[in-house]
């Protein structure tokens, strides 16, 4: 059973999969996703990290240590083209007193990704967030780390390898 702390943690991926709905047929094999004639990979995943189903999206793991829990996932579609910071703001819906710690667009994957460090709160519980998104290809991709604020500057190493080791495979929509 996921602790009752990671149940919040669970509804912030189920509204923030509005724009990383991978759909069905999505496999993950060691470190790399397959879904259809897409590919990528992610860094290491710490054995403690606990893998947990969440609905529309790819991967994700509750992580006991931090009560955090860390997800990545895609959506392919040639014509979406929204700008980094508003794709962020769409995984950041349903949070409230949002408090900007860092924001920065990094290279990442041979792209730009845009990165963000938020404090806030969902239904009124503090949360601490980590979000990456890069379009590349046709594609988007998300990676995140959410926790409770006291738990979070633990985690976050863990989360920067994973980061770290992502690269993109294979894309579907490639010219």
């Amino acid at each position: 059973m996921v602790p009752p702390v990671s149940r919040m943690v669970l509804v912030f991926l189920a509204v923030s999969s509005g724009i990383a709905c991978s759909g069905s047929g999505v496999r993950v094999q060691g470190s790399e996703v397959s879904a259809g004639a897409l590919r990528y990979a992610f860094g290491p995943v710490p054995s403690s990290w606990q893998p947990v189903r969440v609905e529309s999206n790819d991967v994700a793991w509750f992580d006991p240590s931090t009560s955090g829990l860390v997800h990545v996932d895609h959506t392919c579609d040639r014509s979406m083209d929204t700008p980094l910071p508003s794709l962020v703001q769409h995984l950041l819906i349903g949070f409230t007193q949002r408090e900007t710690v860092l924001e920065e667009t990094i290279p990442f994957d041979r792209r730009e990704a845009r990165h963000v460090v938020v404090n806030a709160r969902l239904d009124g519980v503090p949360r601490s967030l980590e979000l990456y998104v890069m379009k590349k290809d046709g594609c988007v991709y998300d990676l995140g780390f959410v926790a409770p604020p006291e738990h979070f500057a633990a985690g976050r190493p863990a989360f920067d390898a994973f980061v770290r080791g992502f690269r993109t495979v294979q894309s579907p929509l490639q010219p």
